[in-house]
C-alpha cells in the first residue's frame, strides 16, 4: 500500500508543478502601436513584452543626435529603443559602442545585427547635412529578457527600420528636436 502512496503523492507534485510553470501573468493592456512617433508591428513586439495590467511609452532621452523611448510595465522597463544620428559608417561600427550586445545573427550583408533579445538597423538614404553626413541607425533593447526569440527580434527592428525611413526625420535630414 505505501507505494501506492508514494506513486500518488509524486504524480499530485508533478501535475503541481508543471502548472505552475506554464502560468504567465496575463496581459491585460493593449500593445503599443506607436514608439518615438514610429509605428510598430504589435505583432512583432507582443512576444517579448511581459504580462502586466498597465503599459506606458515614454520619450525617455531626446537631443538633436537622437531619441531614446521606454516601454514600461507596471512601472517596470521593458522596452528601449532608439533612433540615432551618428557618422558611424555601417550597423557594426555602431553598435561597436554597445558593449554588453551578442548579436549573433545578420541580416541584408549586416544591415541589420540581431539576437533573441535585441536588434539594430541602418536605415537607407537618411542622411543629414545639418549633421555632418550622419545616417540614421535604429535600436531595440529588452529589459524582459524571459522570451528570446531571434526571428521575432529581426522582424521587429526590420519594420522598424522601414518604418522611421518612412518620417519626415528622414527624408528631410532634420536634427530631433530638443
Amino acid at each position: 500500500m505505501r507505494p501506492v502512496v508514494v506513486v500518488s503523492i509524486t504524480a499530485a507534485l508533478l501535475v503541481g508543478l508543471s502548472g505552475c510553470s506554464d502560468h504567465k501573468e496575463k496581459r491585460e493592456y493593449t500593445v503599443p502601436r506607436a514608439l518615438c512617433g514610429i509605428p510598430v508591428d504589435s505583432e512583432a513586439l507582443t512576444p517579448f513584452l511581459p504580462g502586466g495590467r498597465e503599459v506606458s511609452v515614454k520619450q525617455t532621452m531626446a537631443n538633436m543626435w537622437g531619441v531614446s523611448c521606454q516601454v514600461r510595465v507596471d512601472d517596470r522597463p521593458a522596452v528601449l529603443t532608439s533612433l540615432w544620428w551618428t557618422n558611424q559608417p555601417n550597423t557594426a561600427a555602431y553598435v561597436g559602442s554597445q558593449n554588453n550586445s551578442k548579436l549573433d545573427h545578420r541580416a541584408e550583408g549586416g544591415r541589420f545585427l540581431y539576437s533573441g533579445w535585441e536588434g539594430f538597423g541602418e536605415t537607407r538614404n537618411c542622411t543629414s547635412k545639418k549633421l555632418l553626413g550622419a545616417r540614421l541607425f535604429t535600436a531595440f533593447q529588452m529589459y524582459s529578457a524571459d522570451h528570446q526569440d531571434a526571428g521575432a527580434m529581426k522582424r521587429l527592428v526590420t519594420e522598424y527600420t522601414n518604418a522611421a525611413e518612412k518620417t519626415d526625420t528622414c527624408t528631410s535630414g532634420k536634427p530631433f528636436p530638443e
